[in-house]
Order: C-alpha cells, then sequence, then structure tokens
C-alpha cells in the first residue's frame, strides 16, 4: 500500500518512506503476556499461542524506542532518504533470508517453530 500510495502522491511532490522496525521494547509486551489463552486451551492453536507467548520474551528484549526514533531522525533529515529502512536486530536473519527463501519453505520454518507442525 505504501509504495502505490507513494506512486500516487509523487503528482504533488509527496513522498511516503517506510519504517519498517522489528520488536520494540515498550510496554505493549506485558499486555500480550496478560491476555488470557484458557478459553483456547483446547484448540488445535493452543501450543501456537503458547509459542507466540515465549516469543514476547524476546520481544521485551527488542530494540529501544529511541533506536527506532534515530532512523525517524534520520530519514526526515535526509536529503535523499531511501524508500524503506528496516529496524531489526540480525537484519540477515530477519528479513533479507525470509525474503530470498521460497515462501512455502519460509511458512513451513515458522510453522515448525510456533507448534502448528511437528518437527
Amino acid at each position: 500500500m505504501s509504495e502505490s500510495l507513494r506512486r500516487e502522491l509523487m503528482l504533488y511532490g509527496i513522498d511516503v518512506i517506510i519504517i519498517a522496525p522489528g520488536s520494540v521494547a515498550t510496554p505493549i509486551w506485558d499486555k500480550a503476556q496478560a491476555a488470557d489463552l484458557a478459553p483456547y486451551h483446547t484448540s488445535d492453536y493452543a501450543d501456537a499461542m503458547q509459542a507466540c507467548r515465549n516469543y514476547i520474551q524476546k520481544g521485551r528484549k527488542g530494540l529501544a524506542p529511541s533506536e527506532i526514533g534515530e532512523v525517524v531522525f534520520k530519514t526526515l533529515t535526509s536529503r535523499g532518504p531511501k524508500i524503506r529502512y528496516t529496524v531489526l536486530p540480525s537484519v540477515f536473519k530477519n528479513w533479507i533470508l525470509p525474503r530470498l527463501l521460497p515462501k512455502r519453505m519460509v511458512d513451513r520454518i515458522i510453522a515448525r517453530a510456533t507448534g502448528l507442525l511437528p518437527d
């Protein structure tokens, strides 16, 4: 959507830049941890939901909000900003590699990591 919007707004000299952060260490992770999963205990997705809950621990250790702020500042003050800024730890593993691998392979990797498929 952002790319389409950027193309449409070129007519008016408006640029659209994407800043795509990974996990950011904010209190939102506490809300997710507090969610009651009991109603889903017998669901086919119970294991996947627990795996996602375990991921929350990684989210809490995400990027500092100031790191995202620095990228926003750099973007806003740049004479020629890039079209996209991906702000992640381990950019190769978390951004580049999943884009290079076949989509079905990435789906299986995620499904195994979340318990949707057996190891």
